[in-house]
């Protein structure tokens, strides 16, 4: 029998009409109809302090997974316990996992966390083989875990709480909209040679510190050799990006569009393709300045007087990535010179000031990129 599950997982006070006999962990087991929607409509009633469980259905399984560097742990929920294994982060690994999870004989739907390289290659895998994955935020899982009140943090705990959050997506539409799509062999080499890029200018920007701080004749002069390096490397890895660019007509008039906004050069273009990934998972603009951490976070409690302050909880390569092109577009940009002016005008902060322009940067490159249309400075909305 079909059933939707429905355990309380947080304080009833505020809904007495609807459960006042029940108290926190209570589990009801409420008929349910087999239209996604309905399950929809349940989550939507109950919000935040439930949440649902799909039984008696023997089509599907919930697959969450933990991953790290060296391995990751699988679960799934079947007759009342998880189903669980670790695997080898490899090639050989995702080959066992595939067979592990056929052997369910049911249709998977998979997720994990976005963890940058640990992720990429088992969420490529999964879609060459026509499974159903979803690569989520983490910040997004953390915030369902905390709603489920877990106290456990296990590789093996974290892949069945993954494996819930996947079942909540699914029963509540999400999943669809979040599925994971590949971009095409050469958007994929633009990520991993712009996130290389970034790593060399880092380590250039560590070794020009130590030749500064250096008292040593020949440890300067190591460094400056390996300096040398370093900068002979950004230059190769820059014409291969540029090579790929000028070769790849849809990547060549994304940058093209990009470029269109004073203020934003070939490189920050790069950047911005390469961390955004693609830009139909973003329905509006404030959901691409939240993924980039470039919203305000304010703090009120009681009395206590409201702090307002950079949320930073997104993406720090995409942030770090606008803000000398913020600078530059504080001088040549019209539009967001009069930003720039109006809010130091106002009394707030220059750095708050080019931290409003590094998100208006992002919005105005999310614009572009989604009407297809260049910039147009003296376009009026």
């Amino acid at each position: 029998m079909r059933a939707l599950i429905i355990k309380i997982v947080g304080q009833i006070n505020a809904y007495p009409s609807l459960i006042t006999p029940l108290n926190a962990n209570s589990i009801l087991c409420l008929p349910a109809s087999l239209s996604t929607n309905s399950y929809k409509n349940a989550m939507t009633l109950f919000y935040p302090i439930l949440s649902l469980r799909l039984t008696g259905d023997n089509t599907m399984i919930f697959i969450g997974i933990d991953i790290s560097k060296l391995t990751f742990d699988a679960a799934y929920f079947n007759n009342s316990s998880y189903v669980h294994k670790q695997f080898s982060n490899n090639t050989k690994g995702f080959g066992e996992f595939f067979l592990w999870m056929n052997k369910s004989k049911k249709e998977a739907f998979t997720c994990l966390e976005a963890t940058g390289i640990y992720s990429f290659n088992l969420a490529q895998y999964l879609s060459q083989q026509k499974i159903k994955v979803m690569v989520v935020n983490p910040m997004i899982t953390h915030a369902f875990f905390k709603m489920e009140l877990n106290r456990n943090k296990t590789d093996k705990a974290d892949a069945q709480l993954i494996a819930r959050y996947c079942e909540h997506a699914v029963l509540t539409g999400d999943f669809e909209k979040k599925l994971y799509q590949p971009k095409g062999e050469d958007y994929e080499a633009i990520q991993r040679l712009v996130t290389r890029c970034d790593q060399l200018e880092k380590s250039k920007t560590q070794e020009n510190n130590r030749l500064e701080a250096s008292v040593n004749k020949d440890a300067s002069r190591s460094i400056k050799r390996l300096l040398k390096a370093i900068n002979n490397e950004i230059i190769k890895v820059k014409k291969n990006i540029a090579s790929i660019v000028n070769n790849n007509q849809s990547l060549r008039h994304q940058v093209d569009l990009l470029t269109s906004i004073n203020g934003i050069g070939e490189r920050t273009a790069w950047s911005i393709l390469a961390y955004i990934g693609d830009i139909n998972f973003f329905s509006n603009s404030k959901q691409i300045a939240s993924y980039a951490g470039l919203t305000p976070k304010i703090t009120q409690s009681g009395t206590s007087i409201n702090k307002s302050s950079l949320s930073k909880l997104g993406h720090k390569r995409l942030r770090k990535s606008l803000y000398m092109p913020a600078l530059v577009a504080i001088r040549y940009n019209p539009i967001l010179t009069a930003l720039y002016e109006r809010l130091v005008s106002n009394g707030k902060p220059k750095k708050v000031a080019i931290i409003a322009v590094m998100r208006k940067l992002l919005i105005l490159s999310y614009g572009v990129l989604k009407s297809e249309n260049a910039f147009d400075v003296n376009y009026q909305s």
